[in-house]
């Protein structure tokens, strides 16, 4: 089964490889210290078409989410990152840490690849992309930068390109545009996240790697500082994901995090209709967030919306979940969490849905469906929607995921 293509223009965002809600309680954990803490957080992925084009979410991902912890890590590796079915970024690693030494409190993302190849059209070798968010002597400051081996464009090779100023756009013949070395960063009363993206791939013209009107980011990095507070805000949201066993079928979908919030702010994060390949049919997907942290009260909340999902015969109406978190100077804390679901059918035959923490439907043959999934702590809590255990596949897919918590 081809996917189809919900968007015609794709944003590339913030993604995480998390499975579910206990490997995401397991990024939020630490002391409740009344001293000021840090933030970091970060990631670094090798492409990302965030769609249902093939393989649709990012690929290669490395990341630390929301984290405390001056020391964590995480990398990864693969032989090759494909789009639309071409293998357009080879040798692809990823890594993306967290520090405290001489330098400040920070994270530093990279992400580098061989190369990156549509057939005679464009050829990068030698490419790493890299940036770093720091706090010190209270300043906050990024770097971010791209640098190749090697540019070809068609047929002509371009050594003024190798290491491009910040946002150069340069024209592809055959395919529309690209750019390179996309850098940024931005500040907040909170803090600051930077961004480098190696190269964006704009695909403006019919051509046989991309589909017209799409765009692909290749090897994107992102890290984040917070402030010192006495309370930091964190959470995420994701439409949907898909495992089997250990192995992501599906990334996460129109995922956001935070580490900071938004300055009150409403974040809206959409995707249109997408196919999961021989797993899943997924309706419009869209995520928000809202969050802010002061010297009187910290908040957040998350929230999560598919339009549907379809698992073969298995036809699941609108699904939502919403995930909220705060704390007062006083030291007090609230938690808030909800998820709800339109319908259950199985070709003509209605399933009731279930209510409560945890509640379970077994569909003889077809899935096993667990209902308002819910992880909670003392200052934090997640919530599937759904989960569902499909049994010809062995694949596990979570549907309305939303998550928050205060740490401080």
């Amino acid at each position: 089964m081809r996917p189809r293509i919900g968007y015609k223009k794709l944003a590339a965002v913030g993604v995480a490889a998390v499975v579910g809600v206990a490997s995401t309680i397991a990024l939020t954990s630490g002391s409740a210290s009344a001293s000021p803490v840090f933030g970091y957080s970060g990631y670094a992925f090798g492409t990302d078409v965030q769609s249902g084009l093939a393989n649709s979410g990012p690929q290669v991902v490395s990341q630390i989410s929301c984290t405390t912890d001056p020391n964590r890590s995480d990398k990864n590796d693969l032989a090759a990152a494909n789009v639309n079915n071409h293998a357009i970024a080879r040798t692809v690693r990823t890594d993306t840490h967290s520090f405290n030494n001489k330098n400040g409190n920070g994270v530093t993302s990279n992400a580098t690849a061989v190369d990156i190849k549509l057939g005679s059209l464009l050829h990068l070798t030698g490419v790493k992309t890299t940036t770093t968010a720091v706090y010190k002597n209270g300043k906050l400051s990024y770097t971010g930068s791209t640098t190749f081996a090697g540019v070809k464009i068609g047929a002509v090779s371009v050594p003024s390109l190798l290491k491009p100023e910040p946002n150069t756009k340069v024209a592809v013949p055959g395919l529309g545009y690209i750019v390179l070395n996309r850098v940024g960063g931005v500040k907040t009363n909170s803090g600051i996240y930077s961004y480098a993206q190696a190269v964006v791939l704009h695909a403006t013209v019919k051509n046989k790697y991309i589909p017209q009107g799409v765009d692909v980011a290749v090897l994107k990095t992102r890290a984040e500082i917070t402030k010192p507070a006495t309370a930091m805000v964190i959470g995420d949201a994701y439409g949907t994901k898909a495992n089997a066993d250990k192995l992501v079928v599906s990334g996460p979908t129109s995922y956001q995090a935070t580490c900071q919030g938004t300055e009150g702010k409403t974040i809206r994060n959409a995707i249109g209709e997408l196919n999961i390949p021989k797993v899943a049919y997924v309706g419009a997907v869209y995520t928000t967030k809202n969050g802010y942290m002061s010297m009187d009260k910290s908040a957040v909340k998350f929230t999560s919306h598919v339009a549907g999902v379809k698992v073969g015969n298995l036809s699941i109406g609108a699904i939502e979940s919403s995930a909220a978190a705060w704390k007062t100077k006083d030291g007090k804390v609230g938690l808030d969490h909800s998820s709800s679901i339109a319908s259950i059918r199985v070709g003509n035959k209605v399933y009731p849905v279930k209510t409560g923490t945890n509640a379970t439907l077994d569909i003889p043959g077809i899935a096993k469906l667990t209902f308002n999934q819910v992880v909670k702590q003392h200052r934090y809590v997640a919530v599937n929607a759904l989960v569902i255990d499909v049994y010809s596949l062995n694949t596990k897919v979570i549907v309305g995921h939303s998550a928050a918590g205060v740490i401080g």
